[in-house]
């Protein structure tokens, strides 16, 4: 399974780390989300999603869970589940950051 996030570059600085972290935490505010929360709370959250709730079981089974950090260590993105708000894409962007991320080869 691949997943592929797009951000905007303008919002974030390098270097980006790839890691894996406790759930409780990665701390950020999601896409469509309306305040930050650790990724178990927002795990909670998507449990009653209909979109949302079939990708849980991709990561639940792990004590860590891969995300994406930027230089000022601010979340990216928790793949393959959701991307940060603070890095969405608007009419207003100009330029593009593109992550691609797999579980097998």
């Amino acid at each position: 399974m691949a997943s592929i996030g797009t951000h905007d570059l303008d919002k974030f600085r390098g270097p980006i780390t790839y890691e894996a972290v406790a759930p409780s935490e990665i701390v950020f505010q999601a896409l469509k989300q309306d305040h930050e929360m650790d990724a178990n709370a927002l795990f909670e959250h998507f449990r009653s999603d209909v979109k949302m709730k079939k990708f849980l079981p991709i990561l639940e089974p792990f004590d860590k869970y891969p995300v994406f950090y930027d230089a000022d260590r601010q979340v990216l993105s928790l793949p393959p589940i959701i991307n940060s708000d603070r890095t969405k894409i608007t009419l207003d962007t100009t330029n593009v950051f593109v992550e691609i991320t797999g579980t097998d080869i």
